[in-house]
């Protein structure tokens, strides 16, 4: 079991829109307010609505600071492995937010979802209880780990095997960010080559407008968000500014005040992200989009990238998943990129075999003029194993450091998922977790006696130097 916060509502409207989202896919809802049968989801979601204001407007400070956040959305997820109805998912991830919330004590509204392998159920809370007072733990961490282990042992679940609360030595978050992952293979994320461009540009920057202006002249597109925020993106990958540490805030700390950024960012911003054609696949002709699909089909694609890290309504637009940022098309046996992500053309790829098979066709030709995305696409190709299925790609020639690079990703891959580096075990393999704790805390022991004596060694060093450096008298 993982918990994970994903947004803050800071008003009606926000809190509105999140439960209408965690609805609009459920296989079972509930909360504070119980769901009559003739009531539709959205009449459930206004009801939500109207609840959680009727305490936050009763107890609002009717003068000085207002009450910024009024909601929290979480989610809490099971292991693929772990045999669970909805009803028994909801009822043990009620449980954990009921002792760390008191949950019962304040508005709610919560929804089991199964539409991905891991079953996992979401939770809008409103952060005034019934009796006005807000919450305010800001470390509850620690007490949700212990919960939520205390409820894997209890009931048999799989156990997150690099969860803190066994081994102190672990990063804080229990689901490592593909940036963690990236940076502990010695390699640098997207996000860290974004901000190592933002460092750059800021260093050769005189002025807030002007570090906006560099960034402008090396191709990034500046997405204006209102007032002075704003998003960066390039080749269809874009981050917050105040994530890659360039908000105005953090601009106006290394410059001081700029009266003309707002007109910079307004006069250069655009309002949404450009649509880019990096290139496509192309395949069997004349397939349709709409072509139906058996049931034991459509749960063998449940598991696909296609499917598991994307959305489409149609079959035609494909839209990164709980995004409105498209990554890529299809349309009558051809596949085109707005993005050069892996993870897209890998699902692109997934999409053309679709095609393939139903049209016994294995040939998959690739057109871009940027060779970077052909040899991407060949890499995801070649790691898919299609090459063995009989499919052929076409349109690129690798080089040898092409399969330098491919031998590298494959060894990258066994290496994850070998047994050893295994980031999840079952219950049963655990003999005794709390030996862990014991451990962990001889290694931080033993960390901790080593940077003593480094710290001896380093005093006796530096007075070494300063005898060897005194004056003669």
């Amino acid at each position: 079991m993982i918990r994970k916060k994903l947004s803050t509502f800071k008003s009606a409207g926000s809190i509105g829109n999140g439960c209408n989202y965690i609805s609009k896919k459920a296989a079972l809802v509930g909360g504070s307010e119980a769901k009559f049968e003739n009531t539709s989801m959205e009449e459930y979601s206004a009801l939500a609505v109207k609840k959680f204001e009727q305490v936050n407007n009763k107890f609002e400070n009717k003068s000085g600071r207002k009450q910024e956040s009024k909601a929290i959305h979480e989610m809490i997820s099971f292991h693929k492995d772990d045999d669970l109805t909805p009803e028994k998912a909801a009822e043990l991830a009620l449980s954990v937010w009921n002792k760390a919330l008191d949950l019962e004590n304040r508005k709610h509204r919560w929804a089991v979802h199964t539409d991905t392998d891991e079953m996992h159920v979401h939770l809008v809370w409103n952060k005034r209880n019934n009796q006005g007072e807000i919450y305010n733990q800001k470390d509850d961490y620690a007490l949700f780990e212990k919960l939520l282990y205390e409820t894997e042992i209890e009931n048999d679940l799989t156990i997150v095997k690099n969860r803190k609360f066994l081994n102190p030595l672990t990063p804080t978050n229990p689901q490592p960010s593909n940036e963690y992952r990236h940076e502990q293979k010695g390699l640098k994320s997207e996000k860290s080559k974004f901000k190592d461009e933002v460092k750059s540009a800021i260093d050769n920057a005189m002025s807030s407008s002007d570090f906006l202006e560099i960034m402008d002249a090396r191709g990034f597109s500046i997405i204006h968000n209102g007032n002075n925020a704003y998003t960066l993106e390039k080749d269809g990958i874009g981050f917050k500014a105040s994530d890659v540490g360039a908000s105005y805030k953090s601009l106006k700390q290394r410059f001081g005040e700029d009266l003309d950024f707002p007109d910079t960012l307004a006069r250069i911003g655009k309002k949404t992200a450009p649509k880019r054609d990096f290139g496509g696949l192309s395949g069997p002709q004349f397939a349709s989009a709409d072509d139906e699909v058996t049931k034991e089909e459509k749960v063998k694609k449940s598991k696909k990238t296609l499917y598991t890290r994307f959305d489409s309504d149609d079959g035609k637009f494909f839209f990164f998943k709980d995004s409105p940022r498209e990554a890529f098309r299809y349309e009558r046996g051809s596949v085109t990129f707005n993005c050069m992500s892996p993870t897209a053309i890998k699902a692109g790829l997934q999409k053309m075999v679709e095609e393939c098979e139903k049209k016994n066709d294995k040939e998959i030709f690739v057109t871009s003029d940027i060779r970077s995305f052909k040899r991407e696409t060949w890499i995801q190709f070649q790691m898919m194993g299609l090459d063995k299925k009989g499919y052929k790609l076409n349109g690129f020639e690798p080089n040898q450091l092409d399969h330098i690079e491919l031998r590298k990703r494959k060894s990258e891959f066994e290496s994850k998922f070998s047994t050893g580096n295994s980031s999840i075990t079952n219950v049963s393999t655990v003999k005794n977790p709390f030996d862990k704790l014991n451990e962990s805390a001889q290694k931080m022991k033993e960390i901790e006696e080593m940077k003593k004596e480094n710290e001896e060694k380093r005093k006796h060093v530096s007075n070494t130097r300063r005898n060897v450096m005194k004056p003669r008298l």
